[in-house]
């Protein structure tokens, strides 16, 4: 009996630490690795940081890593939040972009904001049951759709 009780004991603690749910780690973004994916953006010169207005916002807002960028004369607010969840249900209640711990507003219905966003940060809008696919712009805008090289085989 002695022998049994032993054995309990011993194999209680594995059993018990093996029964725990492995934690959900959540991948954030920093706010340098925002400025770095963002490094073809500009801070909004417009006045009061472009509109952006933070008490609009959810709580867990991150005020000082909050802000608004400008990508090809195209204002959007970057905004931090303290989890995941919580950047992405603000997306979800405003209809915009998300990537991680950080929304992006004002880039619903902005073509060009979209596909950086969805290129860059992997950003996908949580109300859309199918993501849209983002387009290849190309630089040079007068030429010719004949030089283009065949997509198809």
């Amino acid at each position: 009996m002695k022998n049994y009780l032993l054995i309990i004991l011993i194999l209680f603690p594995v059993l018990v630490a093996c029964s725990k749910k492995a934690e959900k780690v959540e991948l954030k973004y920093s706010v340098e690795e925002i400025d770095n994916l963002a490094h073809e953006t500009g801070h909004s010169n417009e006045k009061n940081g472009g509109g952006l207005n933070l008490s609009d916002y959810s709580p867990g807002v991150n005020r000082l890593e909050s802000k608004a960028l400008m990508f090809k004369r195209l204002t959007f607010f970057a905004v931090s939040f303290e989890t995941v969840e919580q950047a992405r249900t603000e997306a979800l209640r405003l209809n915009q972009y998300y990537a991680r711990n950080w929304l992006f507003d004002r880039v619903e219905g902005e073509p060009i904001l979209e596909d950086y966003l969805m290129e860059k940060f992997k950003a996908i809008n949580p109300k859309r049951h199918i993501q849209r696919v983002p387009k290849k712009h190309e630089e040079g805008h007068g030429k010719s759709h004949e030089s283009a090289p065949s997509e198809h085989h």
